[in-house]
């Protein structure tokens, strides 16, 4: 199954020639979760504070579906 991928802030450190927000395609197994996405980008688990999937916050053990829209955001500070 194909998902569309974006990174936003500091992750896009983790693809090549991303920029934040910036879609990009990945593929995987068709019972793939949230999880094995984040393993396929190698992307630290503790560098992720939500996940959206089709602009829903959901888990990490959620399943993804062929054509799903998946944000990773890290940690945001500010004041």
């Amino acid at each position: 199954m194909h998902v569309t991928v974006k990174l936003f802030a500091t992750l896009t450190r983790f693809k090549n020639d991303a920029k934040s927000g910036k879609p990009f395609e990945v593929d995987l197994s068709d019972n793939a979760n949230v999880t094995d996405l984040i393993n396929i980008l190698q992307v630290p688990v503790n560098e992720i504070q939500i996940v959206f999937i089709n602009n829903i916050i959901q888990e990490s053990s959620s399943s993804l579906k062929d054509g799903d829209v998946v944000g990773i955001f890290p940690p945001v500070g500010g004041g």
